[in-house]
């Protein structure tokens, strides 16, 4: 028995059809059959029954096939592995970014890695968390940086926290509420409420604080007027119209730093956080650059940390 027969079988289950996996492995009809063939005569079963111009998998084939794909799996990850480690820091990275861990980590990951790295090829993916995670086990991705409360544990994954930042409520520098704010020094939700609030998707979480803090009225359901993951989208909506921005802090900071946004105080305060996490496969062979975006990501977002709390 050798990988090459069990690749076989492979591409025979999965095209149904002896012509089509021969074409699939580049290999002649007859030649396929006879790997088959020479595999079940060392297996002492017979893999494939062949009714009339169909081929099924016995219930044998079906086990076999399991562990075919298994071991498959495997060299794939030793010939990967074997590649990254004789190409060095080179190669190409792909990672998924959730909407808000996007706003915050892109652009200067992307600078980061074309000014010191510039043999890596970075690819970035969007996509909901659901979508993501399956494209990472399909190993389509190499990574994620999602919203950590968006996450289920699985012992698959290998699931590290970065740092707590701060989300608050943020408008331009001109809004009603700014001047209110300067006079008051904080404000009621129910004076929030009266403006369009915009955010990107509510976790369950956020909207159960928000109600224990400023009651039935705080729930989404009542006044998200815009959604959408497209951060910048809804940021440049603040800046341009009343509109308030609920979400995490940090990606707004330059501007208000810059004096183009506000930060809403509103009391009692609502203490909201979030928490985005770095994602991985557990088992998986990890290239020499993804411990460098891993790294680049947790001392970012340990300094946006370590600013929004001063």
């Amino acid at each position: 028995m050798n990988l090459q027969q069990l690749e076989h079988l492979l591409a025979l289950a999965e095209t149904g059809s002896f012509s089509r996996a021969s074409e699939k492995v580049h290999l002649t009809q007859p030649a396929l059959s006879r790997s088959i063939q020479m595999l079940e005569q060392e297996l002492g079963m017979p893999l494939i029954d062949r009714i009339g111009k169909r081929n099924e998998l016995t219930p044998f084939g079906a086990m076999v096939l399991a562990r075919a794909r298994r071991i498959s799996s495997e060299a794939q990850e030793l010939r990967r592995a074997a590649a990254l480690l004789s190409d060095g820091q080179a190669g190409q990275l792909r990672l998924g970014l959730g909407a808000a861990p996007g706003a915050l980590f892109s652009a200067p990951l992307l600078i980061h890695m074309l000014r010191d790295y510039p043999r890596v090829g970075l690819e970035l993916h969007g996509g909901g968390p659901e979508q993501q995670l399956a494209a990472l086990r399909a190993r389509a991705i190499d990574a994620l940086l999602v919203t950590y409360r968006a996450l289920s544990p699985s012992e698959d994954l290998r699931i590290e926290v970065l740092p707590t930042l701060r989300s608050g409520f943020v408008c331009r520098r001109g809004h009603p509420l700014a001047q209110r704010l300067r006079e008051a020094g904080a404000l009621a939700f129910a004076e929030l409420a009266r403006f369009p609030l915009i955010s990107t998707r509510v976790s369950d979480d956020v909207a159960r604080r928000l109600v224990e803090r400023y009651g039935s009225e705080a729930s989404p359901q009542r006044w998200l007027q815009v959604s959408s993951e497209e951060i910048g989208v809804l940021v440049e909506a603040v800046r341009n119209t009343d509109a308030i921005f609920l979400g995490v802090l940090a990606v707004t900071r330059a501007l208000r730093d810059g004096g183009e946004l506000v930060e809403l105080a509103v009391a009692p305060q609502a203490g909201l956080d979030a928490q985005f996490a770095f994602v991985t496969l557990e088992g998986r062979t990890e290239a020499p650059a993804l411990q460098i975006v891993r790294g680049f990501c947790m001392a970012l977002a340990r300094r946006e940390s370590a600013a929004e709390q001063g």
